[in-house]
C-alpha cells in the first residue's frame, strides 16, 4: 500500500464507523482523505471494493500473527497438540487486544456497522481472509479436543467468533458499567478473564438433549 491508498483506507474507515457501509459517502471519503474521487477510482474502483481492501488491510497482519503464533507454540511441543486455554488465548487476544487500543477502535466500530447490514460482499470476504486461519486452527482445536466430534468443534469454533464480535461490540460501554475509565491493567485483566471464559466453555462437553 501506497501513502495515498493508506489515506483513503484510514478515511474510508472513519466514514463506515460513523455512518455504516449504505451511509458512507465517496464523496465525504474524499474529503476526509484529502484527494480526490479519481483517486478513489484509481486506486479501488467502487465503494465496495473499498471497504474490502481495507478489512484485508486490517484483518490480514493479525492473521498472520495468530498463525506464526500458533506455528511457534506447535513447535515448542513433542507432538504439536496446543492446550486448549492456549490455543483461544492466540486466536483472540491479538485480535480483541489491536481492535480495543485507541487506535483500533475505529476499525472495530466499521466491522460492527458492517455486520449489522445485509451485505453479500461481507460472506465472500469473511471466506476470503478467515479461511485458512479458521482451518488451521479447527485442526488445532481437534487435536486438542479429540473426544469430541468435528461437528462439535465446528460449533464451538463459531461460537468463539459469535463472543468476539459481541465483545468488541459492547466494549466502547465497559466504562460506563465499571463506573469509571478503564486503565491498561484493567483492560488487560479483563482480556484475561475473557479468554479464561471462553476457554471453560470450549473444553465443556457437549449437552445431549433427550427428546
Amino acid at each position: 500500500m501506497n501513502e495515498t491508498q493508506i489515506k483513503i483506507l484510514d478515511a474510508a474507515e472513519s466514514e463506515v464507523a460513523d455512518c455504516g457501509f449504505a451511509g458512507a459517502s465517496i464523496r465525504n471519503i474524499t474529503q476526509r482523505a484529502g484527494v480526490n474521487i479519481a483517486s478513489i477510482n484509481y486506486h479501488f474502483g467502487s465503494k465496495e471494493e473499498l471497504i474490502k481492501q481495507l478489512f484485508i488491510y486490517r484483518i490480514t497482519p493479525l492473521n498472520d500473527q495468530r498463525l506464526s503464533m500458533l506455528r511457534q507454540a506447535q513447535e515448542e511441543t513433542v507432538d504439536g497438540l496446543v492446550p486448549v486455554t492456549e490455543l483461544v488465548d492466540i486466536l483472540v487476544r491479538p485480535a480483541v487486544a489491536k481492535l480495543m487500543s485507541k487506535d483500533g477502535r475505529r476499525f472495530a466500530q466499521a466491522i460492527a456497522r458492517c455486520m449489522s447490514e445485509p451485505l453479500d460482499f461481507m460472506c465472500e470476504l469473511d471466506e476470503e481472509i478467515f479461511q485458512e486461519v479458521f482451518q488451521t486452527f479447527l485442526l488445532a482445536f481437534q487435536k486438542a479436543l479429540p473426544e469430541l466430534d468435528m461437528a462439535v468443534i465446528l460449533n464451538k469454533m463459531h461460537f468463539i467468533i459469535c463472543s468476539m464480535v459481541g465483545f468488541m461490540m459492547h466494549f466502547p460501554r465497559m466504562d460506563r458499567f465499571v463506573g469509571r475509565d478503564m486503565t491498561g491493567s484493567d483492560f488487560d485483566q479483563l482480556l484475561d478473564q475473557y479468554i479464561d471464559f471462553i476457554a471453560t466453555g470450549i473444553e465443556s462437553a457437549p449437552m445431549h438433549v433427550t427428546q
